[in-house]
């Protein structure tokens, strides 16, 4: 297509944009990509620029340059980071280029990173991905809001994105991604809850027997020891993006009661140093009960 994306720049180069560039460079050789992230500057330098340099990422010192480069520019940062990243990406568009906001914050969040960008070269569109982006990488299911949203859709879809065009209005996608996470984070926390209490009586196996034997088709173990790899290797981020959650919920006059919990007890998983022994996933539930125990014996 005539209009066919042939650059992307991140701002932010932590485990989804490198996955997103991995991804990108075996189905897409010719595409340009280029990434700028303070930790390229700082200890994890090294292996960082490792990364950047397998998958054929152009590393710039800082955003403008990076965001100056590129027909896309892709903002995958920390929710608190994303109306200041916008900020500074603000007079280095091409005319024409696009600014997808991926973060994981909330839709006034969203709103207020838009309007960072208003009456800049960029146009702005609200993107939330969907899932765990390993191991589908670019694949993995992306919704997008905002004016340009269809346009978007079609020309990331040619790169092999699984992009989908869900509204107009900015903070929409943002919306779809925020209320799910009550559900699949509030699950997330009531399993480390669940396995906890349990395995005091030796009981975990046989409590998630029980639980499966009404949600026939779902592996509860599986699910136990998969939820608390994610607390283990991003429970701090998950307990943070809850606490969002929590506040857009009250904004509509929402009393945030799971979201508040879900946030606590993730929060003292991740504090409390649970850690995943098998590269940030637990192999079986006894191996998760141990992780547990540890994190019990840390917080007395």
């Amino acid at each position: 297509m005539d209009d066919a994306i042939t650059s992307i720049s991140f701002i932010g180069f932590g485990e989804a944009a490198q996955a997103f560039a991995e991804g990108l460079r075996v189905e897409n050789p010719d595409l340009a990509l280029a990434a700028t992230d303070p930790r390229f500057a700082g200890p994890e330098a090294r292996a960082l620029r490792r990364q950047a340099d397998a998958a054929g990422v152009a590393v710039h010192d800082d955003i403008p340059t990076a965001a100056g480069e590129s027909d896309l520019v892709i903002a995958m940062v920390v929710a608190k980071a994303a109306v200041d990243v916008a900020h500074a990406a603000r007079g280095a568009g091409r005319e024409g280029a696009l600014y997808l906001d991926v973060n994981s914050a909330s839709p006034a969040t969203k709103q207020q990173a838009a309007a960072a960008l208003a009456g800049s070269a960029f146009d702005f569109v609200d993107g939330a991905i969907m899932a765990a982006v390993p191991p589908k990488r670019h694949k993995t299911p992306i919704v997008l809001a905002g004016p340009s949203a269809d346009g978007l859709a079609e020309r990331l879809g040619a790169l092999g994105f699984d992009a989908e065009a869900v509204g107009d209005e900015i903070g929409t996608a943002s919306a779809i991604k925020m209320f799910r996470s009550i559900m699949i984070k509030g699950i997330e926390a009531l399993m480390l809850e669940c396995v906890d209490a349990a395995r005091h009586y030796g009981a975990a196996e046989r409590v998630l027997e029980a639980v499966g034997s009404g949600f026939p088709g779902i592996d509860w173990r599986e699910r136990a020891t998969y939820y608390a790899g994610r607390t283990a290797t991003h429970g701090t981020r998950r307990a943070a993006e809850m606490l969002q959650v929590a506040e857009t919920a009250r904004g509509l006059g929402i009393e945030p009661i799971m979201a508040e919990a879900a946030s606590r007890r993730l929060a003292w998983a991740s504090e409390g140093g649970l850690a995943a022994p098998a590269g940030g996933g637990f192999t079986s539930l006894a191996e998760l009960c141990d992780a547990l125990a540890a994190v019990k014996r840390s917080q007395r």
